[in-house]
């Protein structure tokens, strides 16, 4: 029986002690041995004390048995953290090489912009350089090529972009000449200055020449630099005239200035901007060679205009007295008209060279002539030599380009045939070598290019000559 009881009395302490929990229980002992005072209050509340903290503990204990059979998820917590890391580590990469990639594209699509479609090309220069507004019905009208930026042109021309910039841009002072200067002396004394375009730029002013210039009529009253126009033409138009008139325009070529080249080819339908680099790579200003900080430099004098050398020169004149050449022959048309005789006017320019002849006699309509025409020549900004104005009777000797006009045919006045007599003269008793010396040119080729310009202009002179001369018949 005593057994039984202890038994009893073990098996309700250790449900008494899963219940409370150890701390609860010792207490519940100590205060039913006496050990302690605890008021039945204080008990009560630390027993809802320990109740809580058994509940929580419970459910502690349940957690851990959960716990307990789930792996340690500490390394990889630490593996999801280094790979963050490493993912905005990379992001960062990403983006810093996007960042460069996008800032290369801009440097390149500026480079290749500012080499399509430069923005500066010197002082006083650029202001203009618009690439946007290209009159593309005009340019198929003029049967033009389509250029809108350096890139097509390089591509027609078949010269790079840098070489069309370097030879368009305009400096002050320069490094280098883009022109063999030099002078030759003129045929009444004085010099003239020649400006011959270097290897490069002579083939930049080649391909305007043949591409744009050549492809524009002239007026049909100009006959120097044109295909199948020579000096006997425009000679042959003042034939057997009463009263031949001649004018010249005074510094022809170098009072084409930069701005009327532009608007030329402005008027063909090009941009701003292509107008005023084809219109810079056919002019230039004087220049001078001097040394600024102990280097040679080539200085720009005053305005740019057409050299007399370069071979786009002749074109562009002609192109830009069109307008000069019809006020002209419209001026002559209608004095030939208000006058009583009723007598034709014909007017052609050769270059420089203004002619005008009629068959009338009347002074006082060659004096009307005079006054319209210093009118007009002024209007287009031109300037007449007066020095070299000519009026010719059929009395006198008449020459029109230096060919004589009097009769029915054109001859070379008899000074120059006795000029030329004499050089062949010459070559027979000294030869041919001598004769280069003394001339400063190959004699053969001269002689020969002499009397294919005879040949030209009076084939009845051409023939006497050749019957002494046989040589110069030879090919």
């Amino acid at each position: 029986m005593a057994l039984n009881t202890a038994n009893a009395t073990s098996s309700n302490w250790r449900t008494r002690l899963q219940t409370l929990g150890k701390e609860q229980f010792i207490i519940d002992e100590m205060i039913r041995l006496g050990f302690s005072d605890i008021t039945p209050t204080q008990q009560e509340h630390f027993k809802k004390i320990s109740d809580e903290l058994a509940n929580i503990n419970t459910e502690l204990y349940k957690l851990q048995k959960e716990l307990n059979g789930i792996e340690d998820v500490t390394p990889l917590l630490k593996q999801i953290r280094q790979n963050r890391i490493e993912r905005v580590r990379a992001k960062r990469i990403v983006s810093r090489i996007e960042k460069e990639a996008n800032a290369k594209l801009h440097k390149e699509n500026i480079t290749a912009r500012q080499k399509a479609t430069p923005s500066h090309l010197g002082d006083d220069i650029s202001a203009g350089l618009v690439y946007t507004n290209t009159d593309l019905e005009k340019l198929k009208a003029n049967n033009l090529p389509l250029v809108e930026n350096l890139t097509q042109l390089a591509e027609l021309s078949k010269l790079e972009e840098k070489n069309w910039k370097w030879l368009s841009y305009h400096r002050r002072v320069a490094k280098i000449d883009h022109y063999t200067r030099f002078e030759i002396p003129k045929k009444k004394g004085g010099t003239r200055q020649i400006a011959a375009p270097k290897k490069t730029l002579r083939k930049a002013q080649t391909w305007i020449l043949e591409n744009i210039l050549e492809k524009i009529p002239a007026h049909e009253a100009a006959f120097a630099f044109l295909p199948k126009m020579s000096t006997k033409l425009n000679a042959d138009k003042h034939l057997n005239k009463n009263i031949v008139v001649r004018i010249d325009l005074k510094d022809f070529f170098p009072s084409i200035k930069f701005p009327r080249v532009k608007g030329l080819f402005r008027s063909f339908g090009y941009s701003e901007a292509m107008a005023t680099i084809f219109a810079l790579v056919c002019t230039d200003a004087l220049r001078v060679e001097a040394v600024l900080d102990q280097k040679n430099s080539f200085v720009a004098l005053g305005e740019r205009f057409l050299p007399q050398g370069a071979c786009t020169s002749p074109m562009i004149t002609n192109l830009i007295c069109r307008k000069l050449d019809n006020r002209l022959q419209n001026l002559a048309q209608k004095i030939a008209e208000k006058s009583e005789e009723k007598h034709h006017f014909s007017y052609t320019r050769y270059a420089d060279d203004l002619v005008f002849s009629t068959e009338s006699k009347d002074p006082a309509l060659m004096k009307q002539l005079l006054h319209f025409v210093n009118k007009i020549v002024a209007d287009e900004k031109l300037e007449i030599n007066r020095e070299k104005t000519m009026i010719m009777r059929k009395s006198q000797r008449q020459t029109v380009t230096g060919v004589l006009v009097n009769n029915n045919e054109t001859k070379i006045s008899r000074t120059d045939i006795r000029k030329f007599r004499a050089f062949l003269h010459q070559f027979k008793v000294i030869g041919e070598v001598e004769m280069s010396k003394k001339i400063g040119k190959d004699a053969k080729h001269y002689g020969k290019g002499y009397f294919s310009y005879l040949k030209m202009i009076s084939p009845t002179q051409a023939s006497k000559i050749a019957e002494t001369n046989a040589w110069l018949l030879e090919k």
